[in-house]
């Protein structure tokens, strides 16, 4: 029988002891419900209601007690860390790959600043905990964000080659140089961003303007349908590059802040109130909130599975 877990993304406590979550959680433990279980089995056995009525009673008793405790509240603590140490780890395995050396060295500080905050002892101890399990909730969207953005990145490096060869097919005379090898380093700027979807567009807006001179040249019917399908095509991908573009600069700046984020909070941590500490964090889950619901609106993404 499978322990009950605790909430990954907690809110921010105010009496946790008594959230009827944690009362769940305990009166799912296994240790419970066997005991339970035994009580009335035995209740059962020797046809007598009055042991099943005293384990009832136990039961309430401990619901009371257990949820409150500081030692249940030190088992779950242990059980998450557990939790989210895994999902985090399992994490790593599937994106690492394709992550850069950068973007691991960075992940790696953020990892180092959550190990420097402790849990505090007494009444703030329940604040130093949602502290922690808000930072692993940023932790994770920060590799999401940084593999998202590998994604996006392949993806404008097809498109811009598909690009480049119209751009030279257009050119007229002479056509256009080989684009230079560009390091990795260089891909993974927001000005290489801003190029690539400048390129693109230059592409797209030349090839509509060359559909409409062979509208006005081309009177059958039929062609012109079909260039008039091609135009429409043609707009609806310039419009959605640069809807990528947008969302890569904002991917760049999201990860950037989540990295400020944890270096203000290691810095402000022991002179702060841990009240003032979260109230930042949650500013910034919210701005990563609503990033993750923009990644969402472009799900074909998530289906193809763009390599590194």
């Amino acid at each position: 029988m499978s322990e009950p877990v605790p909430d990954p993304e907690p809110k921010t406590p105010k009496s946790p002891e008594r959230s009827p979550r944690r009362i769940k959680q305990a009166a799912l433990e296994d240790f419970n419900l066997i005991g339970l279980s035994s009580v009335f089995a035995l209740s059962l056995a020797a046809l007598n209601p009055y042991i099943a009525l005293g384990g009832v009673v136990l039961e309430c008793g401990y619901l009371l007690v257990i949820p409150k405790s500081t030692w249940y509240g030190d088992r779950l603590d242990a059980r998450y860390e557990v939790v989210a140490a895994a999902k985090r780890e399992k994490m790593k395995g599937s994106l690492f790959p394709q992550l850069s050396d950068d973007v691991r060295s960075r992940f790696g500080r953020l990892e180092a600043a959550r190990g420097q905050i402790r849990v505090q002892p007494g009444d703030q101890s329940r604040w130093y905990r949602a502290i922690l399990r808000k930072l692993d909730y940023l932790m994770e969207k920060f590799l999401l964000f940084a593999s998202k953005d590998v994604e996006f990145r392949n993806y404008l490096i097809s498109v811009r080659q598909e690009a480049d060869a119209l751009n030279s097919g257009s050119s007229g005379t002479s056509p256009k140089p080989v684009r230079r090898a560009e390091s990795r380093r260089e891909i993974e700027s927001d000005g290489w961003t801003r190029s690539a979807v400048s390129t693109i567009q230059l592409a797209y807006d030349g090839e509509t303007e060359a559909i409409d001179k062979m509208m006005l040249e081309d009177e059958n019917l039929h062609n012109q349908t079909v260039l008039r399908k091609r135009k429409d095509i043609l707009l609806r991908r310039k419009v959605y590059v640069v809807r990528i573009g947008d969302i890569m600069t904002n991917l760049s700046h999201q990860v950037r802040l989540i990295e400020d984020t944890f270096g203000l909070i290691n810095d402000e941590i022991r002179a702060r109130s841990p009240e003032q500490v979260i109230a930042d964090i949650d500013d910034l889950i919210d701005s990563t909130d609503v990033l993750t619901e923009a990644l969402q609106k472009v799900a074909p993404f998530d289906e193809m599975h763009i390599e590194a």
